[in-house]
Parts: C-alpha cells; structure tokens; sequence
C-alpha cells in the first residue's frame, strides 16, 4: 500500500471510531428533550412535627381537672398499702362523687385500730359531715373535722400533683392519651391523701385525657405517710366528668 493510500486508511479508521464513539455517547446518554426520558422524581419533604411541651400539658391538665363541675373518683391500693384517714382508721379502697365547691360522697372499706376491717359511707356538704355506723349502718352527724375535704380536695390536691411533677417525661401519645411519668415531692399530695410524710420523693405516672386534658388515672409509687412500709403503689382514677350528680343530706332520724 503507497503512502498515500496508508494515510487515506488511517484517516478513515480515525474518523470512524469516532463516529462510533459518537453514535454510542449518544445511545448511552440520550438527548434531555427526548420523549422517551423520564426525569428522576423528586421527594417530598417530611415535615418535622412539633415537639410536646411536657411541663405546659401538666399545667393545662392541672387547670382544666381543677375546674371541673363534678367527677367520680377512685382510690386503691396494692396489697401492702392503705392510706392514714385519722389516727384510728386507715383506708383501704375508696369511691365516690365530688360536687364543685363543696360536696362529696364517699364509701370507703378500711380498717379501724389496725385490726377490725369495716365498711362505711360519708357525706360532706359545706361544713356538715353525715358518717353511717359501721355496726348499724345508721347516718350519724360527725365532727366537721372528719370532712373527706381535708383528705381529698380536688381543687388544689390535682393542680399540685400536676404542677409540681418533676423532670417529667411523654412515655406514651399514642391512641386518645398522654402518659406522663416523673417525680413528686411528697408534701405536694397533702391535700389528696391528708397526712404525709415530712420529706422524699415518690415515682408518679399521669394519664391525660388527650382532647379534654382532664386527669384520667394517676398511679402514685412510693411511701407517702411514716407509718407505711416501702413499696405501696396508689392508684386514683377519675371519670364520669361534669355529669349531673346530686349529693344531698342523709336521713338521720
């Protein structure tokens, strides 16, 4: 082959690998107005929700609960526990209706002396209290002192439980509640349990109604009063809020 045809070859093999390179650039990476290209999607953006102010919640709860017209109530305990009424008698589980500002009903099962396990009823209204007899079952007129007012006031015992949890914590949001869980000083449950111990701290857990804030259930961990071995577990359960509920005077004759 002459020289002139050799450079004639080598020129025409340049020229057609770069075509093929061309054809192939163009094959691999088609042109962004071709009809057949679809665009990558794009995602959405996740919005970040806003965080619960867990002390603000324990406030409003604490507000709206105390506000409350009437409520029934619940008090247990575990099987170590039981809770001081006086000096004489020691109150096991109670139930009843609170009428805002100064009424409620209560029947409660207890022990009297430590030892006489008995049943009995009692009715506050204003400054009177009715008590039945625990041996006769008759409503008797009891000294103002033994009021349930003094051992379960719902105005300032729940808007302090609520207010003075400390370093609380959401543990659960899921469904209709808020679960809150935290510490309590002892001296911050006086007027929801009467007599307590005069220092410590006990694990408390609150659960909240999530469209009203009313106060559902509180659990209440710990030893509350000097007398009471470690370990007791309370347990006060709200319901039946703002209901029509009538507490008038017993019959005492």
């Amino acid at each position: 082959m002459t020289p002139i045809y050799r450079a004639a070859f080598s020129l025409l093999t340049l020229f057609t690998l770069a075509l093929v390179g061309i054809v192939g650039c163009s094959e691999s990476s088609p042109s962004p107005t071709d009809p057949t290209v679809v665009p990558p999607p794009t995602s959405t953006p996740v919005p970040t929700p806003t965080p619960i102010n867990v002390e603000d919640l324990l406030r409003r709860s604490g507000e709206a609960t105390s506000r409350l017209n009437t409520f029934h109530f619940r008090l247990e305990h575990n099987d170590e526990g039981s809770t001081p009424f006086s000096d004489t008698l020691d109150i096991i589980e109670a139930e009843g209706d609170v009428v805002s500002p100064d009424r409620i009903s209560i029947s409660f099962s207890g022990r009297f002396g430590g030892r006489f396990a008995m049943r009995a009823s009692l009715i506050t209204i204003g400054s009177d209290s009715y008590m039945t007899n625990p041996l006769t079952g008759n409503w008797e007129e009891v000294p103002a002192e033994v009021s349930p007012l003094g051992f379960f006031d719902p105005q300032q015992g729940i808007g302090a439980m609520m207010t003075g949890l400390r370093n609380p914590t959401l543990a659960s949001k899921e469904g209709t509640e808020f679960r809150i869980e935290g510490d309590l000083d002892v001296q911050a449950l006086r007027p929801l349990l009467g007599a307590v111990a005069q220092d410590g701290m006990v694990r408390v857990e609150v659960t909240l109604d999530k469209d009203t804030l009313y106060l559902k259930r509180a659990v209440i961990e710990g030893r509350v009063t000097a007398s009471e071995p470690d370990g007791v577990i309370r347990t006060i359960t709200l319901s039946s809020y703002n209901e029509s509920i009538t507490i008038t005077v017993p019959d005492t004759g």
